[in-house]
């Protein structure tokens, strides 16, 4: 069976063990190194966020609300300002900048896109239902203090 991980994550995605479905995915954020605590960095009310692992320094794009999701990856609804300078995130009780990242992301599933925009539009393939995704959820697990935001930034992208 396939999961709803967009593309962009497939190799920093890592699943938790709770069931996975076509539907709905749950799970951390690894580097490719193997490091799992991050800066955060967000711009557009966090609708841009980017990561910059603290093991070896790798920066990668873990969603822009521009590309990623339905109204991003489907309706091309890009409105992201880039040009808006990045914040680095601190945590709130104890203003450390280290986190790990917890991350759900909700679909309508694989037969939803196809019927919708596959089998209609030639610009899309029927494998990249993973990109339209309808809900992503971001949470942060304080490094310093452990304190935890389970919704730091909680999106619907349809």
């Amino acid at each position: 069976m396939d999961f709803p991980v967009p593309a962009h994550l497939k190799e920093y995605l890592i699943l938790d063990e709770s069931e996975q479905t076509e539907f709905e995915v749950s799970g951390s954020i690894k580097c490719t190194c193997g490091g799992h605590n991050f800066e955060v960095l967000s711009s557009n009310r966090r609708l841009f966020v980017k990561l910059h692992c603290h093991k070896c320094g790798n920066q990668f794009v873990l969603f822009d609300a521009g590309k990623h999701g339905w109204n991003g990856f489907v309706c091309k609804d890009d409105y992201i300002n880039r040009e808006e300078p990045l914040e680095k995130y601190q945590c709130s009780k104890c203003r450390n900048g280290i986190f790990n990242i917890k991350l759900n992301i909700t679909s309508q599933g694989r037969q939803d896109f196809i019927d919708e925009c596959a089998g209609s539009d030639d610009s899309f393939a029927e494998d990249e239902w993973v990109n339209a995704f309808e809900w992503i959820k971001i949470g942060l697990n304080c490094s310093g203090c452990q304190s935890k935001e389970a919704d730091w930034l909680d999106a619907e992208t349809m």
